[in-house]
């Protein structure tokens, strides 16, 4: 689908939730000291972000991010016990409903589902029931996408949901080629965008970043020193996930559709 933006994009997703397939180590206080150096780092620059945990309203890290920043967007994290083939629609609806309505009675715009492992594939038409308008990726092994041939698109799934795949992960792939180095990988992807107009989503494993703190911080704030730079220009504009999504619909509305709010049994 051909979108035609005045600016760039980059929008930043920040997976900063435990992982219970993983064994040993604390995550919790990885998680925790990670998040306040991502946070530091955005908050330097004034750029926002898309934060996902497992349950917003519970979750102990949503108090300290909107601390840091009332601009950073916190988003619902999904798995696969809950999201995509493995999980049917009763439960997918039950989860999701659950997560959403504690956000917001909490004061939470919920309003974007990241995923970690999975993929939302059906069932669409309960994301959109519970306000859900954009799906993201949250990758948590080392970047690789941006040696692909193919770059992934922009695309509108439906019902007016977007759905925001990812341009490079950090951490990335270690390479002895300075040209495939994590910072020179994010430096060529800003500039796509900046250049051609684009939206570029970078996604941030927490609890990988933590194993690498120093090198990813390193790369992430050249990164987000040359979007600063680029934004003064008025080349670039960061955004959270929810609000580029809002960006390419341009005030587009969804075609009609009868009956899309199916029951969830």
């Amino acid at each position: 689908m051909n979108i035609v933006l005045t600016s760039g994009i980059l929008a930043i997703s920040i997976d900063l939730d435990l992982d219970v397939q993983r064994r040993g180590g604390d995550q919790q206080r990885s998680l925790e000291t990670i998040g306040r150096q991502l946070a530091d780092l955005l908050d330097q620059y004034h750029l926002p972000a898309t934060w996902a945990v497992a349950d917003p309203a519970v979750s102990a890290a949503t108090d300290r991010i909107l601390a840091t920043d009332p601009a950073h967007e916190i988003a619902i994290l999904g798995d696969r016990t809950w999201v995509g083939p493995e999980a049917d629609r009763p439960r997918f609806a039950r989860e999701l409903t659950r997560r959403a309505t504690r956000g917001r009675t909490a004061g939470l715009a919920i309003s974007t589902l990241l995923l970690r492992g999975t993929e939302l594939d059906s069932h669409l038409d309960l994301a959109v029931k519970q306000g859900i308008t954009a799906v993201a990726r949250a990758e948590t092994k080392p970047g690789t996408r941006w040696f692909a041939r193919t770059r992934p698109e922009i695309a509108p799934l439906r019902f007016g949901l977007w759905q925001l795949p990812t341009q490079l992960a950090l951490p990335s792939e270690r390479d002895w080629r300075f040209w495939r180095s994590p910072a020179r990988q994010a430096k060529t992807e800003l500039a796509r965008a900046v250049t051609e107009r684009e939206v570029f989503h970078l996604s941030i494993s927490g609890l990988a970043a933590a194993e690498a703190s120093r090198s990813t911080l390193r790369t992430l704030d050249r990164l987000l020193a040359d979007a600063a730079r680029a934004r003064e220009a008025g080349l670039l504009v960061v955004e959270t996930v929810a609000a580029t999504a809002r960006r390419l619909s341009g005030g587009r509305q969804a075609n009609p559709a009868r009956s899309i709010l199916q029951p969830a049994a």
